[in-house]
């Protein structure tokens, strides 16, 4: 298992035999269970996610009933002091779990995620049926969130379509993304959400809704679905294994940016209008403020190296401004 990758997801349910029942229908999972209190679903003999009942004090406090992400980490206790530190909420530590070191720990926002120190859970797949292929955090405010989970895990985020942004892991490969959106579209809580790959959705759709289940939201990428308890889950279509698969497709079919940005490049040099240039310049400023991101021959983090990345971002501003007065008062530039 990689360290500060998603491996895992459990469900916390109000009841357990309606909910055992539901997502056998609509996955074809089968449960099992040593002590009648934690049970495990398995489908096609490989083990998928886990289920318990939500503890009597949450339900008094009319705590919805949820989906968890877990990811691994190489130290619980060390990733529980350092979020702390974030003003990350500690909610939870087992260190002491048969299944190894666990920590319930919620973001700055109070997205709830679970670190998971052990060789046990490895529950995420590439397009597999029926299984966990991807991890999503819906989030209000993006800025919020974004240089705590940068410090935790060490991870970046690269910018994506509709105020989405890929996770990248220490060696950029993308591990989920994060939603800023409404909450008029994901409800009044902050999540991680779970997707599942299936062999079609509408199929999916039909049997959650069969089953007492509800569908919460549909797009070209996804579909957001309900259990009867109310727990968030999502499914994308099997061939596409992740949203972030049908999404690299797209880029590699058609790259306007990149052409666009050619385009102008030759302009720039049978012009030799050098104001093209501040357009750039301005644009890469834009861009990795919104990111946290730059890049100088490799990947800067506004988290990790601060001074860094705020030495290029103003050199790239110098060199906007530079261009375009280099085009429009020359002689400040050549003797005359």
């Amino acid at each position: 298992m990689m360290e500060n990758h998603f491996v895992f997801a459990d469900l916390s349910t109000y009841e357990l035999a309606i909910t055992k029942n539901f997502y056998s229908a609509v996955f074809n999972w089968e449960y099992f269970t040593e002590d009648d209190r934690y049970y495990l679903a398995h489908h096609d003999d490989k083990q998928i996610s886990g289920l318990y009942e939500t503890p009597r004090k949450f339900k008094d406090m009319n705590m919805p009933s949820f989906w968890m992400s877990y990811i691994h980490v190489e130290s619980v206790e060390d990733t529980v002091a350092k979020a702390k530190t974030l003003g990350g909420i500690i909610e939870l530590v087992e260190t002491e779990n048969p299944i190894g070191k666990i920590a319930l720990i919620r973001d700055p926002l109070g997205a709830g995620f679970t670190v998971y120190e052990g060789d046990q859970l490895n529950s995420r797949f590439k397009n597999t049926k029926n299984a966990l292929v991807w991890n999503e955090l819906f989030i209000s405010d993006f800025s919020r969130i974004s240089p705590f989970y940068e410090t935790l895990f060490h991870w970046t985020f690269a910018p994506a379509e509709n105020g989405r942004r890929f996770i990248l892991d220490s060696s950029q490969q993308q591990i989920g993304a994060v939603q800023e959106v409404s909450n008029t579209r994901k409800g009044k809580y902050e999540y991680w959400g779970v997707f599942f790959a299936v062999q079609d959705t509408a199929t999916t759709k039909k049997s959650v809704l069969e089953n007492g289940g509800l569908l919460v939201f549909e797009d070209d990428h996804f579909t957001a679905l309900a259990d009867p308890f109310g727990a968030f889950f999502h499914v994308v279509p099997l061939a596409d294994s992740s949203i972030s698969s049908k999404r690299s497709r797209f880029e590699k079919s058609f790259k306007w940016r990149a052409l666009l940005g050619l385009g102008l490049i030759i302009i720039s040099l049978g012009t030799g209008w050098a104001w093209i240039w501040g357009i750039f310049f301005a644009l890469w400023v834009v861009m990795d403020l919104r990111s946290g991101q730059t890049h100088l021959f490799e990947p800067i983090s506004k988290v990790q190296h601060p001074v860094l990345y705020w030495v290029v971002l103003v050199l790239w501003a110098f060199l906007g401004v530079y261009s375009v007065l280099y085009y429009l008062y020359p002689e400040w530039f050549w003797a005359a």
